[in-house]
């Protein structure tokens, strides 16, 4: 008996190389174990650091009883200074919860792109993009709530000195420039998944098949 041979409408010409997946793949499995490293250190700050933060001003700089009066109001200064540097970083403690959570879960998508990328390439390519999006809308709010923060302690510098006009300046310049990097960065990253998305296409012809065969 005769073997028929059957023949779809699209005819592939030739296989891409591997690699352009591949070499994805091992690129989203760096950035996996670098965002699971900044998980790690981020979650190891506030034990790190409690003990010091907690520290009252008087167990630093012991009270100048005998001292002059002009070394009283230094005292003084420099314990109001220590409790507003307290209470910033207090504020900063608390934004590295949410820092953490995104980092680890940059993490664990990069891991299951790099899985995806190298065994099925339509769901690679789909998680490589979730994978940035997620960097980005996650990086430009952690941005914008650090600016309300303020990215230094400092927020009022006196009159002799400009009052709130540096410190605003700066959280200003700090925010554009935050936020300018991660829309650079992550539309490089998409332009690439872009060219690694048209490389690992296998080509194709349309050839539609002849009845008269």
């Amino acid at each position: 008996m005769a073997q028929i041979r059957t023949e779809g409408a699209y005819s592939p010409i030739s296989e891409p190389s591997p690699w352009w997946l591949r070499g994805m793949a091992i690129f989203m499995a760096i950035m996996g174990l670098f965002y699971l490293f900044n998980a790690v250190m981020m979650a190891l700050v506030p034990i790190f650091s409690s003990g010091f933060m907690e520290m009252e001003w008087e167990e630093i700089e012991g009270y100048p009883e005998d001292g002059t009066e002009e070394e009283k109001e230094e005292w003084e200064e420099g314990k109001a200074a220590w409790e507003d540097m307290q209470d910033y970083m207090g504020e900063m403690m608390e934004m590295l919860r949410p820092i953490t959570l995104h980092n680890g879960l940059l993490a664990i998508m990069g891991f299951a792109s790099a899985v995806l990328l190298w065994t099925n390439r339509e769901a690679g390519i789909k998680s490589v993009g979730a994978w940035i999006a997620v960097n980005l809308t996650g990086g430009v709010w952690m941005m914008w709530k650090m600016s309300e923060i303020g990215f230094t302690p400092i927020d009022d510098y006196g009159p002799e000195a400009g009052g709130t006009a540096i410190p605003d300046l700066v959280n200003q310049i700090s925010l554009f420039m935050g936020v300018g990097q991660m829309v650079v960065c992550n539309g490089i990253l998409l332009a690439l998944l872009f060219l690694v998305a048209s490389k690992s296409k296998p080509e194709t012809s349309f050839d539609i098949p002849s009845g008269f065969r």
